[in-house]
């Protein structure tokens, strides 16, 4: 008798929203051979409490194997975290989740006699999921060290936009998945001054790299790296670097943040043309605008004969945001496509973008181009109900 497990996705970090597949194989035919038979997989958390337990029956075409796929377990357990108020590095432990994993079977000896189960056959322990979401192509290429830090790897921060343009005041942060390698970073700015900047120890953290950075941007600097090193001051992932953006706009501008496919926030500012709509919705009935006065019955210019009884107002806001490159509008379809997004106006409020598609551009085919999105308030506005 002998059960294996086999886990097709690389390392031990593993994103949380894409599949998480398991081979279980058990050699002994007298076991499969049963009644009945099906694999047993539970999924605990590492303090051992149950959180599910996953059956399936062998595998079409295989008379030892049975494939288990714990993704919807998993991404149960993570959500994001991310605090505007941030100005120093701060733990993210809502953003990834370890988990344990217990192999087994059970089977009947008969058609019709009880079943049996065997359980905790094979143990699985050392592995996480965090909160990311990569793309059919990515995740068929999965390398866990393109993601996670640790000692002599290029692994970089939780963002596809590989250098980054932010103005002076915008705030902005730059996750981290690392193994605790991870100690601090060191930020050189053009000016040739340096800041270094402790990193929370947990697997994934966040940094306020932006407006919000410790120690803030010198006036004179125009750009700046950002260096991942473990104390030793060793290398511990690849180089990160920003652009200070010194355009000026006529207009006010408005900040986005949002969620993007590797789990961090990120931000981006629109300083154009900004719209407002409302949509109103409203709902209404007859009354009797007669009313009786001793022996007068009667009705007045001021008395309703439609009456309003309910009125929903939800506002769409139209922003453009100054030129990109081809590389900001591969990074930003990230934006409209994510499920968390929130917009700056004096403060902060959740937003939903309607745009049913979007353009990826081009300079071949354009030679200039900007964002231009339509989202919506996530709180409708509801006046009097009389």
């Amino acid at each position: 008798m002998a059960l294996s497990a086999s886990h097709q996705v690389s390392g031990t970090h593993q994103p949380a929203y894409n599949d998480n597949l398991w081979v279980v194989q058990e050699t002994s035919t007298g076991i499969t051979g049963n009644f009945n038979f099906k694999f047993i997989c539970d999924v605990k958390n590492t303090s051992d409490d149950l959180l599910t337990r996953i059956k399936v029956p062998l595998h079409f075409g295989s008379n030892n194997r049975g494939v288990f796929n714990i993704a919807r377990v998993l991404e149960s357990y993570v959500t994001h975290d991310w605090d505007f108020t941030d100005t120093a590095s701060q733990s993210c432990t809502n953003s990834f989740f370890d988990y344990k994993l217990e192999f087994g079977y059970e089977y009947s000896t008969g058609a019709t006699t009880p079943i049996v189960q065997t359980t905790g056959v094979t143990q699985v322990t050392g592995n996480t999921v965090w909160n990311a979401a990569l793309s059919p192509r990515e995740f068929l290429n999965y390398d866990e060290g393109n993601y996670l830090m640790a000692a002599s790897s290029t692994a970089t921060f939780l963002t596809n936009n590989n250098a980054k343009k932010i103005y002076r005041d915008q705030k902005d942060w730059l996750y981290a998945l690392h193994d605790g390698t991870l100690d601090h970073l060191l930020v050189t700015f053009s000016d040739s001054s340096t800041n270094t900047i402790s990193v929370a120890a947990d697997d994934v953290a966040r940094v306020p790299i932006g407006s919000n950075i410790s120690g803030g941007i010198p006036t004179g600097a125009t750009s700046y790296t950002i260096r991942p090193e473990d104390s030793a001051n060793n290398l511990v992932g690849s180089v990160y670097t920003i652009t200070i953006d010194e355009r000026c706009s006529k207009y006010d501008a408005v900040d986005v943040f949002f969620l993007n496919r590797l789990g961090a926030v990120e931000s981006f500012r629109f300083n154009k043309v900004r719209r407002d709509n409302f949509s109103i919705d409203r709902r209404t009935f007859k009354q009797n605008p007669y009313s009786l006065d001793g022996q007068d019955y009667a009705y007045t210019s001021q008395d309703f004969n439609t009456s309003q009884y309910y009125t929903e107002s939800n506002q769409r806001i139209t922003l453009n945001s100054d030129l990109i490159t081809e590389a900001e509008s591969v990074w930003l379809r990230e934006l409209v496509m994510s499920p968390r997004i929130w917009l700056y106006d004096g403060e902060l409020y959740p937003i939903n973008i309607t745009d049913a598609e979007y353009e990826q551009r081009y300079h071949i085919n354009d030679k200039a181009f900007n964002l231009s999105i339509e989202a919506e308030l996530s709180f409708p506005d509801k006046a009097q109900r009389l």
